[in-house]
């Protein structure tokens, strides 16, 4: 994988997984096309990054944004070989009784319906040169519950929707996988921390007694947009430190 040059899109590639994605590729001689909604962070991050990488701004909910953002990048640089659907905004944590269906509605559209419309500008542009990989974010919420419930839900449909279109976009050799990551340090949740929430019980009940390194789900992305991934296609992979294994409800709060 080393020697293997890759030019990747990455959705959400200005902070957080997205961000060490980014790294990542850039650091192995490959090149990167940056979406994101922060200028500044981006910008910043591309000029840092070196003359390999590039940032449009766009909203994943905005087709028309979205679209925009990929094809001015596409002509920026190589032959795209990856995209990765990495945008997302923070889960509501609240009981059904206490959510809104706006909340409901914006948390699920930015994680499942700006993954759909990532994956269709994406996935048919590849589709049409018959070559790609896309990875997608799914959650370990994807496969255990809890209580962040357009969070979950939308974790679940972004898992659903990557099988289909790997059953889709199989014969023309577009591969669809997505990487369930547990409690991630990314700064969402020092942001969380900062503002008093104890981390502890987390940590606690994942088995390998730990948040997941951000970086580490960088190197599983990039496996699977690599050719040492070639047979894989509609994979959920989970990288978690064990914590479905061991009652993942119980660091959002008590069982209702």
């Amino acid at each position: 994988m080393a020697s293997e040059i890759m030019t990747v899109i990455v959705t959400g590639g200005a902070s957080g997984i997205g961000e060490s994605v980014s790294r990542s590729i850039i650091e192995r001689g490959g090149n990167v096309g940056i979406i994101d909604l922060d200028t500044a962070r981006g910008e910043d991050l591309a000029e840092e990054l070196g003359t390999k990488c590039f940032f449009s701004k766009a909203d994943v909910n905005d087709e028309a944004q979205l679209s925009s953002a990929y094809f001015y990048l596409k002509e920026c640089l190589p032959d795209i070989t990856g995209c990765v659907a990495c945008a997302g905004i923070r889960p509501v944590r609240n009981p059904i009784q206490e959510h809104s269906l706006e909340d409901f509605r914006k948390v699920m559209d930015n994680h499942l319906s700006g993954t759909f419309l990532t994956c269709k500008i994406a996935g048919l542009d590849m589709a049409s040169r018959e070559f790609g990989s896309i990875v997608t974010l799914g959650s370990a919420l994807a496969v255990r519950p809890g209580p962040v419930l357009g969070y979950g839900a939308g974790k679940a449909g972004i898992v659903n929707l990557s099988q289909s279109l790997a059953v889709q976009w199989g014969k023309k050799n577009v591969r669809v996988n997505s990487v369930c990551p547990g409690w991630v340090d990314t700064p969402f949740i020092r942001q969380q921390e900062k503002e008093g929430r104890d981390l502890s019980p987390i940590t606690k009940i994942t088995p390998m007694g730990r948040l997941i390194e951000s970086q580490e789900i960088a190197e599983l992305i990039l496996f699977l947009l690599s050719r040492a991934s070639s047979a894989m296609t509609g994979s959920v992979v989970v990288a978690d430190g064990g914590i479905t294994l061991a009652g993942g409800y119980l660091p959002y709060g008590e069982i209702p």
